[in-house]
């Protein structure tokens, strides 16, 4: 259920990119700065080695991109693979309209009071015109649907190719590192 969940975002988030493209804005509020900077994290939630795994994506104002799997939990002998990419200027100005739209420069994004324990939870940060704006998970009922759609934005910068290429590595990695 979760990964049709996921799925459905992430389609949600593509449709939203997809219509963000065709509504070209000349509103100053949408137009993206030359500072625009993502990075996006994502971590499993507890689990027994090596089913644990997290990764990170950066965005950089070119467009020059890369995503950082760790397939166990971060340790000097855990590798970490990073694979690099680039944003075309359009997709980047779609990422930045959708982030605009959901509200992220002008809520003030609150965390429930009691965040679950041990359940996987993903981070964003944007910096911009000298601002450093970072949303955790596990919002406030109103706003996670908001923080969704930015999230699943953000994954759907990296290449498919890539996913499958890294998704590949870390189950030879879990075959090959039995859980201790």
């Amino acid at each position: 259920m979760r990964c049709l969940s996921n799925l459905l975002l992430t389609l949600f988030a593509v449709f939203c990119i997809g219509c963000a493209t065709l509504h070209s804005s000349t509103n100053e509020q949408n137009a993206r700065p030359n500072d625009f900077v993502i990075e996006y994290e994502w971590r499993e939630g507890s689990l027994p080695p090596p089913y644990h795994y997290e990764y990170s994506v950066i965005i950089n104002p070119s467009g020059r991109s890369e995503i950082i799997l760790t397939p166990d939990y971060p340790s000097t002998t855990v590798p970490k693979w990073t694979e690099f990419f680039k944003v075309e200027e359009q997709n980047l100005n779609d990422v930045y309209r959708v982030i605009v739209e959901n509200g992220l420069f002008t809520r003030k994004w609150r965390q429930l009071d009691q965040a679950p324990v041990g359940g996987s939870n993903q981070t964003l940060i944007v910096m911009v015109k000298g601002k450093r704006i970072k949303i955790e998970d596990y919002l406030v009922p109103e706003q996670q649907f908001s923080a969704k759609l930015m999230y699943a934005a953000v994954q759907a910068l990296v290449p498919q190719e890539i996913w499958e290429r890294l998704q590949a590595r870390r189950q030879k990695y879990v075959q090959e590192h039995p859980p201790r």
